[in-house]
């Protein structure tokens, strides 16, 4: 990339961990998976991308697994198990999965726990279920009170209808300031945005298709935003950061909005699941009030650092399971 990255980027990187995404058919087909991959389950990328997710399920679970993730679960909940996984070894691995929903996607992001257990021969205990909402009941009764109030503004927390809305990106291949030949001086650009993606930004997704990654970003945080690309280009597993998107980038008088997003790179580009962070934003009477939404929000690395034994984030919040 061309772009001067000087301002350390404050992203965690995740051990042992892939993120693959498969459709919502009954089929469960896989259309994407990062790079990561190899080292976790010794498969290459081209292998899974066109299987079906079940494939890779050990132990006699795989139509258990697909009951799980194929029941109805809203856009703002995270659907977390543990269960053994196939390897290229012949060896099943434990692992904790994370299943997002994105519009007409499933977005998997699975870590390896450090201390394997051994597969049972005959498993007949239930897949272990978490379903983390992530959007308190109190969030969504402030939102009912102020959505008189942000008619006017624009974002994924006034266009969502008070839920939590996640969105998928991916992106060409990301290139460095020595090897910048497949991206703009702006950084790779979008090949893909899910639908939901217009409730974050405020414009339509088949418009963000082309654009330069970091056009998206807020001026103040291009540095640190290009810093991030970087390391998802070279870190070899996934990495989470947040910061400042655009609201409506065609309009000269966008407004920043604060989000969180999880990347990790592939051999075709990147992939991240990006939603709305719970940071402050800019001092507009709009964004209060979407903050005032937002304090009922989980955070991505809330959601993730639940289980300390799967990532070296740190056992700093306990997810609430219904």
């Amino acid at each position: 990339m061309s772009i001067n990255t000087s301002t350390a980027s404050r992203e965690r990187q995740l051990s042992r961990a892939f993120i693959g995404i498969h459709d919502k058919t009954p089929s469960m087909r896989i259309l994407y998976v990062t790079s990561s991959i190899r080292d976790v389950l010794g498969f290459e990328p081209e292998e899974a991308v066109g299987q079906t997710a079940m494939w890779f399920i050990a132990n006699g679970k795989a139509e258990e697994f697909r009951r799980l993730v194929g029941r109805e679960v809203s856009e703002d909940s995270v659907l977390i198990t543990k269960l053994f996984v196939r390897t290229r070894s012949g060896i099943p691995v434990y692992v904790r999965l994370l299943n997002f929903s994105c519009d007409n996607l499933a977005f998997n992001v699975c870590f390896v726990y450090s201390e394997q257990l051994e597969p049972p021969q005959v498993d007949h205990t239930p897949l272990p279920v978490e379903l983390v909402h992530g959007q308190s009941e109190l969030a969504l009764r402030r939102h009912s009170l102020l959505r008189a109030h942000q008619e006017s503004s624009r974002g994924m927390a006034s266009a969502g209808g008070g839920r939590l809305v996640r969105a998928c990106l991916m992106l060409e291949p990301i290139g460095t300031d020595e090897d910048s030949s497949n991206n703009s001086p702006m950084g790779p650009r979008v090949l893909f945005a899910s639908n939901s993606f217009d409730r974050i930004v405020g414009i339509d997704a088949s418009d963000v298709q082309g654009m330069p990654f970091l056009l998206l970003v807020a001026p103040q945080d291009v540095a640190r935003a290009g810093a991030f690309l970087d390391t998802v280009k070279t870190a070899g597993t996934v990495v989470v950061d947040h910061f400042m998107l655009l609201a409506n980038p065609h309009d000269a008088q966008a407004r920043p909005v604060a989000v969180e997003i999880m990347a990790a790179g592939a051999d075709s580009g990147a992939v991240m699941l990006c939603q709305l962070a719970k940071r402050n934003g800019p001092s507009t009477a709009a964004a209060a009030v979407d903050n005032d939404v937002l304090d009922g929000y989980m955070s991505l690395e809330e959601i993730i650092s639940s289980d300390a034994d799967t990532t070296d984030i740190g056992d700093v919040w306990m997810c609430g399971i219904n």
